[in-house]
């Protein structure tokens, strides 16, 4: 009886470190390593001192990294708000928090659009999250009212209401002379 015994322990052991195998190989194929925590389809709402939701951060992947105060997300989609209403939405392929320095640094297919419709397009973007200030040294595109201007580097508050493109390249607007095509009425 002790034989099946022991045979039983034996094969429980085999299995435990069988698993932990597989799991050590699933953390090695995730796109960080080390990480402490990692997350799918995380989100996370951050309120101040009165409980008004400030921002809310999701993204398809999560990695977060305790000792090192900084936390990576990928497919980034950040909405910030003002008064329950979201003034504007950043997104991009990679984010990463900086808790020590309170920065957000985005990279890939950033999109900053307000709820005024100012555009941002950017491939590198850091955003400070005590200052609500942004800035890159990268190409970046800013659309506001009918104008385009591409450029080098950018410093702008959050809002995209005071803009400084550092190495304007170009600018372009829509032409006020020309007629706009009226659409026909619908006759009932």
């Amino acid at each position: 009886m002790n034989t099946k015994y022991l045979i039983f322990l034996l094969l429980i052991v085999f299995v435990v470190c069988d698993c932990k195998k597989e799991n050590s190989l699933r953390i090695e194929n995730e796109r960080e390593s080390g990480s402490t925590i990692s997350l799918r389809n995380f989100t996370r709402d951050a309120f101040n001192e009165k409980g008004d939701l400030i921002w809310k951060l999701k993204a398809e992947e999560a990695f977060v990294y305790v000792n090192d105060g900084k936390s990576i997300f990928y497919t980034l989609d950040f909405d910030q708000y003002e008064k329950g209403i979201v003034k504007s939405k950043l997104t991009g392929n990679r984010g990463e928090i900086d808790q020590k320095t309170k920065t957000l640094v985005v990279n890939g297919n950033i999109d900053l659009i307000t709820e005024d419709s100012r555009h941002l397009k950017a491939e590198e973007l850091i955003y400070d999250l005590e200052k609500e200030t942004l800035n890159t040294d990268k190409p970046v595109t800013v659309i506001m009212k009918g104008t385009t201007i591409k450029g080098i580097g950018l410093e702008a508050d959050k809002g995209l209401n005071k803009v400084k493109i550092l190495k304007p390249a170009g600018v372009s607007s829509d032409n006020p002379l020309e007629k706009k095509e009226k659409k026909p009425a619908k006759e009932d």
